[in-house]
Protein backbone atom coordinates (compact mmCIF):
# COMPACT_ATOMS: atom_id res chain seq x y z
CA UNK A 1 0.00 0.00 0.00
CA UNK A 2 3.07 2.30 0.09
CA UNK A 3 2.38 3.54 -3.43
CA UNK A 4 -0.94 4.97 -2.26
CA UNK A 5 0.89 7.44 -0.06
CA UNK A 6 3.68 8.44 -2.48
CA UNK A 7 1.91 11.71 -3.26
CA UNK A 8 1.00 12.57 0.34
CA UNK A 9 3.16 15.75 0.49
CA UNK A 10 1.36 17.26 -2.53
CA UNK A 11 -1.99 16.23 -1.07
CA UNK A 12 -1.17 17.95 2.23
CA UNK A 13 -0.26 21.11 0.35
CA UNK A 14 -3.59 21.06 -1.44
CA UNK A 15 -5.43 20.36 1.78
CA UNK A 16 -3.70 23.08 3.77
CA UNK A 17 -6.31 25.61 2.70
CA UNK A 18 -9.04 23.32 3.99
CA UNK A 19 -7.69 23.21 7.52
CA UNK A 20 -7.56 27.02 7.57
CA UNK A 21 -11.29 27.21 6.94
CA UNK A 22 -12.09 27.45 10.64
CA UNK A 23 -10.23 30.76 10.76
CA UNK A 24 -10.74 32.08 7.25
CA UNK A 25 -13.90 30.41 5.91
CA UNK A 26 -14.17 28.73 2.53
CA UNK A 27 -12.68 31.80 0.85
CA UNK A 28 -9.04 30.92 1.70
CA UNK A 29 -6.88 30.73 -1.44
CA UNK A 30 -4.15 28.05 -1.69
CA UNK A 31 -0.69 29.39 -2.47
CA UNK A 32 0.82 28.73 -4.92
CA UNK A 33 -2.11 28.02 -7.26
CA UNK A 34 -1.89 24.44 -8.59
CA UNK A 35 -2.21 23.61 -12.26
CA UNK A 36 -5.83 23.61 -13.49
CA UNK A 37 -7.36 20.14 -13.38
CA UNK A 38 -10.81 18.64 -13.82
CA UNK A 39 -12.01 16.05 -11.31
CA UNK A 40 -14.35 13.46 -12.79
CA UNK A 41 -16.96 12.49 -10.21
CA UNK A 42 -19.66 9.80 -10.56
CA UNK A 43 -22.66 10.00 -8.23
CA UNK A 44 -26.25 8.87 -7.65
CA UNK A 45 -29.29 10.78 -8.81
CA UNK A 46 -31.21 12.80 -6.23
CA UNK A 47 -28.36 14.46 -4.30
CA UNK A 48 -27.68 17.34 -6.70
CA UNK A 49 -28.32 20.19 -4.28
CA UNK A 50 -26.27 18.78 -1.42
CA UNK A 51 -23.33 17.89 -3.61
CA UNK A 52 -23.33 21.16 -5.52
CA UNK A 53 -23.08 23.07 -2.25
CA UNK A 54 -20.05 20.97 -1.30
CA UNK A 55 -18.47 21.40 -4.75
CA UNK A 56 -18.96 25.16 -4.56
CA UNK A 57 -17.31 25.26 -1.14
CA UNK A 58 -14.40 23.16 -2.40
CA UNK A 59 -13.86 25.34 -5.45
CA UNK A 60 -13.78 28.45 -3.28
CA UNK A 61 -10.64 27.15 -1.58
CA UNK A 62 -9.38 25.30 -4.68
CA UNK A 63 -10.31 27.53 -7.64
CA UNK A 64 -7.98 25.72 -10.04
CA UNK A 65 -10.02 22.51 -9.72
CA UNK A 66 -13.19 21.97 -11.73
CA UNK A 67 -15.52 19.11 -10.76
CA UNK A 68 -17.28 17.38 -13.66
CA UNK A 69 -20.23 15.43 -12.26
CA UNK A 70 -21.79 12.36 -13.90
CA UNK A 71 -24.76 10.25 -12.79
CA UNK A 72 -24.34 6.48 -12.80
CA UNK A 73 -25.67 4.92 -16.00
CA UNK A 74 -23.89 1.57 -15.74
CA UNK A 75 -22.51 -0.72 -13.04
CA UNK A 76 -19.91 0.81 -10.67
CA UNK A 77 -17.49 -1.98 -11.63
CA UNK A 78 -17.42 -0.71 -15.21
CA UNK A 79 -16.44 2.75 -14.06
CA UNK A 80 -13.75 1.49 -11.71
CA UNK A 81 -12.12 -0.74 -14.34
CA UNK A 82 -12.28 1.85 -17.13
CA UNK A 83 -9.10 3.59 -18.27
CA UNK A 84 -8.78 6.00 -16.68
CA UNK A 85 -11.28 5.54 -13.86
CA UNK A 86 -13.12 8.48 -12.30
CA UNK A 87 -11.31 10.49 -9.64
CA UNK A 88 -14.20 10.20 -7.18
CA UNK A 89 -17.15 7.84 -6.90
CA UNK A 90 -20.12 7.87 -4.55
CA UNK A 91 -20.71 4.30 -3.45
CA UNK A 92 -22.54 2.15 -0.95
CA UNK A 93 -21.00 -0.76 1.01
CA UNK A 94 -21.64 -4.17 -0.44
CA UNK A 95 -20.17 -6.74 -2.81
CA UNK A 96 -18.72 -4.14 -5.17
CA UNK A 97 -16.88 -2.26 -2.41
CA UNK A 98 -15.57 -5.54 -0.95
CA UNK A 99 -14.25 -6.67 -4.33
CA UNK A 100 -12.59 -3.32 -5.03
CA UNK A 101 -10.85 -3.41 -1.65
CA UNK A 102 -9.67 -6.98 -2.22
CA UNK A 103 -8.09 -5.91 -5.52
CA UNK A 104 -6.35 -2.92 -3.91
CA UNK A 105 -8.33 -0.73 -6.28
CA UNK A 106 -9.19 1.94 -3.69
CA UNK A 107 -7.20 4.45 -1.64
CA UNK A 108 -7.08 3.68 2.08
CA UNK A 109 -8.72 6.67 3.81
CA UNK A 110 -8.22 5.51 7.40
CA UNK A 111 -5.79 8.34 8.19
CA UNK A 112 -8.30 10.89 6.97
CA UNK A 113 -10.96 9.32 9.20
CA UNK A 114 -8.69 9.73 12.23
CA UNK A 115 -7.23 13.16 11.42
CA UNK A 116 -10.65 14.69 10.76
CA UNK A 117 -12.31 12.92 13.70
CA UNK A 118 -14.72 10.97 11.51
CA UNK A 119 -14.04 7.77 13.45
CA UNK A 120 -15.17 9.43 16.68
CA UNK A 121 -18.49 10.57 15.23
CA UNK A 122 -19.68 7.57 13.21
CA UNK A 123 -21.50 4.98 15.31
CA UNK A 124 -19.76 1.61 15.50
CA UNK A 125 -22.48 -0.36 13.72
CA UNK A 126 -22.44 2.11 10.81
CA UNK A 127 -18.63 2.21 10.65
CA UNK A 128 -18.48 -1.58 10.40
CA UNK A 129 -20.46 -1.45 7.14
CA UNK A 130 -17.43 -0.06 5.31
CA UNK A 131 -14.58 -1.30 7.51
CA UNK A 132 -12.34 -4.01 6.10
CA UNK A 133 -9.36 -5.29 8.07
CA UNK A 134 -9.55 -2.35 10.45
CA UNK A 135 -9.29 0.16 7.57
CA UNK A 136 -11.77 2.54 5.95
CA UNK A 137 -12.01 3.11 2.22
CA UNK A 138 -14.68 5.79 1.90
CA UNK A 139 -15.70 9.02 3.56
CA UNK A 140 -19.31 8.63 4.72
CA UNK A 141 -21.96 11.23 4.02
CA UNK A 142 -25.34 9.68 4.73
CA UNK A 143 -27.39 6.53 5.12
CA UNK A 144 -30.96 5.40 4.88
CA UNK A 145 -33.16 2.82 6.48
CA UNK A 146 -35.87 0.43 5.34
CA UNK A 147 -39.28 -0.49 6.70
CA UNK A 148 -42.90 -1.09 5.85
CA UNK A 149 -44.21 2.05 4.14
CA UNK A 150 -47.98 2.30 4.30
CA UNK A 151 -50.76 4.47 2.91
CA UNK A 152 -51.78 6.63 5.88
CA UNK A 153 -55.29 7.23 4.60
CA UNK A 154 -56.03 3.49 4.40
CA UNK A 155 -54.75 2.92 7.92
CA UNK A 156 -56.82 5.81 9.23
CA UNK A 157 -59.93 4.67 7.38
CA UNK A 158 -59.85 1.24 9.02
CA UNK A 159 -58.47 2.34 12.38
CA UNK A 160 -55.26 0.33 11.91
CA UNK A 161 -52.26 0.85 14.15
CA UNK A 162 -48.77 -0.10 12.91
CA UNK A 163 -48.02 -3.65 14.12
CA UNK A 164 -44.99 -4.72 16.12
CA UNK A 165 -45.14 -8.52 15.91
CA UNK A 166 -45.52 -10.94 13.02
CA UNK A 167 -48.91 -12.14 14.31
CA UNK A 168 -50.20 -8.57 14.37
CA UNK A 169 -48.74 -8.00 10.92
CA UNK A 170 -50.41 -11.01 9.33
CA UNK A 171 -53.71 -10.23 11.09
CA UNK A 172 -53.54 -6.72 9.65
CA UNK A 173 -52.93 -8.19 6.19
CA UNK A 174 -55.89 -10.55 6.55
CA UNK A 175 -58.14 -7.69 7.70
CA UNK A 176 -57.23 -5.61 4.67
CA UNK A 177 -57.64 -8.57 2.31
CA UNK A 178 -61.12 -9.26 3.65
CA UNK A 179 -61.98 -5.61 3.01
CA UNK A 180 -60.94 -6.05 -0.62
CA UNK A 181 -57.62 -4.24 -0.23
CA UNK A 182 -54.43 -6.00 -1.33
CA UNK A 183 -51.99 -5.70 1.56
CA UNK A 184 -48.65 -5.57 -0.28
CA UNK A 185 -47.02 -4.19 -3.39
CA UNK A 186 -43.54 -5.38 -4.37
CA UNK A 187 -41.13 -4.70 -7.23
CA UNK A 188 -41.22 -8.24 -8.60
CA UNK A 189 -39.52 -7.12 -11.80
CA UNK A 190 -36.67 -5.43 -9.93
CA UNK A 191 -35.08 -7.40 -7.08
CA UNK A 192 -33.13 -4.39 -5.78
CA UNK A 193 -36.12 -3.40 -3.63
CA UNK A 194 -38.04 -6.68 -3.81
CA UNK A 195 -35.37 -8.77 -2.10
CA UNK A 196 -35.61 -6.64 1.03
CA UNK A 197 -38.17 -9.30 1.99
CA UNK A 198 -35.36 -11.84 1.92
CA UNK A 199 -33.18 -9.58 4.08
CA UNK A 200 -35.77 -8.98 6.75
CA UNK A 201 -37.26 -12.46 6.94
CA UNK A 202 -33.77 -13.86 7.45
CA UNK A 203 -32.81 -11.20 10.01
CA UNK A 204 -36.01 -11.70 11.98
CA UNK A 205 -36.04 -15.51 11.81
CA UNK A 206 -32.37 -16.50 11.86
CA UNK A 207 -30.65 -13.42 13.26
CA UNK A 208 -28.03 -10.96 12.01
CA UNK A 209 -25.02 -13.23 12.56
CA UNK A 210 -26.46 -15.90 10.29
CA UNK A 211 -27.62 -13.29 7.79
CA UNK A 212 -24.12 -11.86 7.50
CA UNK A 213 -22.80 -15.35 6.77
CA UNK A 214 -25.49 -15.69 4.12
CA UNK A 215 -24.59 -12.33 2.55
CA UNK A 216 -20.92 -13.36 2.48
CA UNK A 217 -21.81 -16.42 0.41
CA UNK A 218 -20.99 -18.86 3.21
CA UNK A 219 -24.50 -20.39 3.41
CA UNK A 220 -26.00 -22.41 0.55
CA UNK A 221 -29.51 -21.68 -0.65
CA UNK A 222 -30.63 -25.22 0.13
CA UNK A 223 -29.83 -24.72 3.83
CA UNK A 224 -33.00 -25.58 5.81
CA UNK A 225 -32.97 -22.16 7.46
CA UNK A 226 -33.02 -20.42 4.08
CA UNK A 227 -35.75 -22.75 2.88
CA UNK A 228 -37.91 -21.69 5.84
CA UNK A 229 -37.62 -18.06 4.77
CA UNK A 230 -38.86 -18.83 1.27
CA UNK A 231 -41.67 -20.98 2.62
CA UNK A 232 -42.89 -18.10 4.77
CA UNK A 233 -42.61 -15.61 1.90
CA UNK A 234 -44.47 -17.99 -0.44
CA UNK A 235 -47.25 -18.47 2.14
CA UNK A 236 -48.04 -14.75 1.97
CA UNK A 237 -48.25 -14.96 -1.82
CA UNK A 238 -50.49 -18.03 -1.62
CA UNK A 239 -52.94 -16.13 0.59
CA UNK A 240 -53.28 -13.40 -2.02
CA UNK A 241 -51.52 -10.74 0.03
CA UNK A 242 -49.43 -9.44 -2.91
CA UNK A 243 -50.77 -7.69 -6.00
CA UNK A 244 -51.42 -10.11 -8.85
CA UNK A 245 -49.31 -7.91 -11.14
CA UNK A 246 -46.36 -7.96 -8.73
CA UNK A 247 -44.10 -10.11 -10.90
CA UNK A 248 -43.86 -7.45 -13.61
CA UNK A 249 -43.74 -4.37 -11.39
CA UNK A 250 -40.71 -2.12 -11.22
CA UNK A 251 -39.76 -0.09 -8.17
CA UNK A 252 -41.65 3.04 -9.23
CA UNK A 253 -44.72 0.93 -10.11
CA UNK A 254 -44.77 -0.70 -6.68
CA UNK A 255 -44.40 2.60 -4.86
CA UNK A 256 -47.10 4.28 -6.96
CA UNK A 257 -49.44 1.38 -6.19
CA UNK A 258 -49.36 2.45 -2.53
CA UNK A 259 -48.96 6.21 -3.09
CA UNK A 260 -50.78 7.13 -6.31
CA UNK A 261 -49.59 10.09 -8.38
CA UNK A 262 -53.00 11.81 -8.32
CA UNK A 263 -55.78 12.16 -5.76
CA UNK A 264 -58.25 10.76 -8.29
CA UNK A 265 -56.38 7.43 -8.37
CA UNK A 266 -57.14 4.87 -5.67
CA UNK A 267 -54.26 2.96 -4.08
CA UNK A 268 -53.86 -0.59 -5.37
CA UNK A 269 -52.16 -1.82 -2.20
CA UNK A 270 -51.76 -0.67 1.38
CA UNK A 271 -48.08 -1.35 2.08
CA UNK A 272 -44.67 -1.80 0.48
CA UNK A 273 -41.32 -2.83 1.98
CA UNK A 274 -39.02 -0.01 0.94
CA UNK A 275 -36.76 2.79 2.07
CA UNK A 276 -36.15 6.45 1.29
CA UNK A 277 -33.42 5.54 -1.20
CA UNK A 278 -36.20 4.32 -3.48
CA UNK A 279 -38.60 7.19 -2.84
CA UNK A 280 -36.68 9.82 -4.81
CA UNK A 281 -38.82 9.34 -7.93
CA UNK A 282 -42.02 10.12 -6.01
CA UNK A 283 -43.45 13.61 -6.02
CA UNK A 284 -43.59 15.32 -2.60
CA UNK A 285 -47.38 14.86 -2.55
CA UNK A 286 -46.91 11.11 -2.98
CA UNK A 287 -44.37 10.91 -0.17
CA UNK A 288 -46.80 12.76 2.07
CA UNK A 289 -49.24 9.86 1.69
CA UNK A 290 -46.79 7.47 3.34
CA UNK A 291 -45.88 6.56 6.88
CA UNK A 292 -43.60 3.72 7.87
CA UNK A 293 -42.99 1.26 10.69
CA UNK A 294 -40.18 -1.24 11.37
CA UNK A 295 -40.39 -4.70 9.85
CA UNK A 296 -42.21 -6.77 12.51
CA UNK A 297 -40.59 -9.07 15.06
CA UNK A 298 -40.70 -12.77 14.23
CA UNK A 299 -38.54 -14.21 16.99
CA UNK A 300 -38.00 -12.21 20.18
CA UNK A 301 -34.77 -14.12 20.79
CA UNK A 302 -33.16 -12.40 17.80
CA UNK A 303 -31.49 -9.03 18.42
CA UNK A 304 -32.90 -5.99 16.63
CA UNK A 305 -31.23 -5.55 13.25
CA UNK A 306 -31.85 -3.34 10.25
CA UNK A 307 -30.90 -3.12 6.59
CA UNK A 308 -29.06 0.10 5.83
CA UNK A 309 -27.68 1.53 2.63
CA UNK A 310 -24.91 3.96 3.51
CA UNK A 311 -23.27 6.26 0.98
CA UNK A 312 -19.83 7.79 0.86
CA UNK A 313 -17.00 8.96 -1.34
CA UNK A 314 -14.29 6.57 -2.49
CA UNK A 315 -11.17 7.28 -4.53
CA UNK A 316 -9.86 4.74 -7.08
CA UNK A 317 -6.17 3.93 -6.67
CA UNK A 318 -5.67 4.66 -10.37
CA UNK A 319 -7.50 8.00 -10.30
CA UNK A 320 -5.63 10.40 -12.59
CA UNK A 321 -6.06 13.29 -10.12
CA UNK A 322 -5.82 11.44 -6.85
CA UNK A 323 -4.23 14.32 -4.93
CA UNK A 324 -7.07 16.67 -5.80
CA UNK A 325 -9.61 13.93 -5.02
CA UNK A 326 -8.02 13.53 -1.58
CA UNK A 327 -8.27 17.27 -1.09
CA UNK A 328 -11.98 17.13 -1.95
CA UNK A 329 -12.44 14.28 0.53
CA UNK A 330 -10.64 16.41 3.10
CA UNK A 331 -13.12 19.25 2.62
CA UNK A 332 -15.97 16.78 3.03
CA UNK A 333 -14.41 15.39 6.22
CA UNK A 334 -13.85 18.85 7.72
CA UNK A 335 -16.30 20.24 10.26
CA UNK A 336 -17.58 22.79 7.74
CA UNK A 337 -18.00 20.20 5.01
CA UNK A 338 -19.80 17.76 7.30
CA UNK A 339 -22.18 20.47 8.51
CA UNK A 340 -22.91 21.52 4.95
CA UNK A 341 -23.68 17.99 3.78
CA UNK A 342 -25.67 17.21 6.93
CA UNK A 343 -27.98 20.14 6.34
CA UNK A 344 -28.59 19.46 2.66
CA UNK A 345 -28.82 15.67 2.88
CA UNK A 346 -31.33 15.83 5.71
CA UNK A 347 -33.34 18.36 3.74
CA UNK A 348 -33.68 15.92 0.85
CA UNK A 349 -35.54 13.48 3.11
CA UNK A 350 -33.88 10.62 1.24
CA UNK A 351 -30.93 10.05 3.57
CA UNK A 352 -29.96 10.68 7.16
CA UNK A 353 -26.64 12.51 7.55
CA UNK A 354 -23.82 10.79 9.42
CA UNK A 355 -23.08 14.09 11.16
CA UNK A 356 -24.96 17.05 12.56
CA UNK A 357 -27.60 17.65 15.22
CA UNK A 358 -30.18 14.82 15.19
CA UNK A 359 -32.78 17.06 16.83
CA UNK A 360 -32.68 19.40 13.82
CA UNK A 361 -33.77 16.67 11.41
CA UNK A 362 -37.25 16.47 9.84
CA UNK A 363 -39.59 14.09 11.67
CA UNK A 364 -39.51 11.48 8.90
CA UNK A 365 -35.71 11.42 8.93
CA UNK A 366 -35.57 11.46 12.73
CA UNK A 367 -37.78 8.36 12.82
CA UNK A 368 -35.34 6.58 10.50
CA UNK A 369 -32.35 7.65 12.58
CA UNK A 370 -34.02 6.34 15.75
CA UNK A 371 -34.68 3.02 14.01
CA UNK A 372 -31.05 2.63 12.97
CA UNK A 373 -29.67 3.77 16.33
CA UNK A 374 -31.85 1.28 18.19
CA UNK A 375 -30.51 -1.66 16.16
CA UNK A 376 -27.81 -3.88 17.59
CA UNK A 377 -26.67 -4.92 14.11
CA UNK A 378 -26.79 -3.39 10.64
CA UNK A 379 -26.32 -5.04 7.27
CA UNK A 380 -26.09 -3.87 3.67
CA UNK A 381 -29.00 -4.92 1.40
CA UNK A 382 -28.89 -8.47 0.08
CA UNK A 383 -29.04 -7.28 -3.53
CA UNK A 384 -25.93 -5.11 -3.04
CA UNK A 385 -24.09 -7.98 -1.35
CA UNK A 386 -24.31 -10.65 -4.03
CA UNK A 387 -22.30 -10.77 -7.27
CA UNK A 388 -23.91 -9.11 -10.27
CA UNK A 389 -23.92 -12.46 -12.05
CA UNK A 390 -26.73 -13.50 -9.69
CA UNK A 391 -29.09 -10.67 -10.59
CA UNK A 392 -30.80 -12.45 -13.53
CA UNK A 393 -31.44 -15.46 -11.28
CA UNK A 394 -33.00 -13.18 -8.67
CA UNK A 395 -35.38 -11.70 -11.24
CA UNK A 396 -36.43 -15.21 -12.26
CA UNK A 397 -36.78 -16.22 -8.60
CA UNK A 398 -39.11 -13.34 -7.82
CA UNK A 399 -41.19 -13.98 -10.91
CA UNK A 400 -41.78 -17.59 -9.89
CA UNK A 401 -42.28 -16.84 -6.20
CA UNK A 402 -44.87 -14.16 -6.92
CA UNK A 403 -46.88 -16.11 -9.50
CA UNK A 404 -46.77 -19.83 -8.72
CA UNK A 405 -47.89 -20.21 -5.07
CA UNK A 406 -51.69 -20.33 -4.90
CA UNK A 407 -52.08 -20.17 -8.69
CA UNK A 408 -52.83 -23.85 -9.24
CA UNK A 409 -49.37 -24.31 -10.72
CA UNK A 410 -46.86 -26.58 -9.05
CA UNK A 411 -44.51 -24.45 -6.98
CA UNK A 412 -41.19 -26.29 -6.98
CA UNK A 413 -39.40 -24.55 -4.12
CA UNK A 414 -36.56 -27.07 -4.10
CA UNK A 415 -35.98 -26.44 -7.79
CA UNK A 416 -36.02 -22.68 -7.23
CA UNK A 417 -33.45 -22.92 -4.45
CA UNK A 418 -31.31 -25.26 -6.57
CA UNK A 419 -31.30 -22.67 -9.35
CA UNK A 420 -30.15 -19.94 -6.93
CA UNK A 421 -27.46 -22.23 -5.56
CA UNK A 422 -26.16 -22.89 -9.06
CA UNK A 423 -26.06 -19.15 -9.74
CA UNK A 424 -24.16 -18.58 -6.49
Amino acid sequence: MKNLYSSLPRYLALLAGTFLLAACGFGAQPTPTPEPVTLRYVTFAGLDAAEQALIDAFRTSHPSVTVATETYNRAPEEYLTSTPPPDLMLITPGEFLDGAIDRNALVDLSDLWQQAGVDAQVAGALAVLSERGGKQYYVPTGYNWNGIYYNKQIFEQYGIEPPRTWDEFTQLAETLWLEGITPFAISGGDPFMGTLWLDYLNLRLNGPAFHKEFLAGDVPYDDPRIRTIFELWASLVEKGYFLQTSASMGIDDALAAVAPSAASISPQAAMVLSGPAFLGALAPAQREQLGFFPFPILDTAQPPAEVVMAIGYMIPSAAPHRDEALAFAGVLASDEGRDLMAQDIAGSGLYAPFFGDPDALPDSVRQGVDLVQSAQALTAPYYMSVPARMWPALIAMQRRLLTEPGSGQVFDLDGLLATLETAR
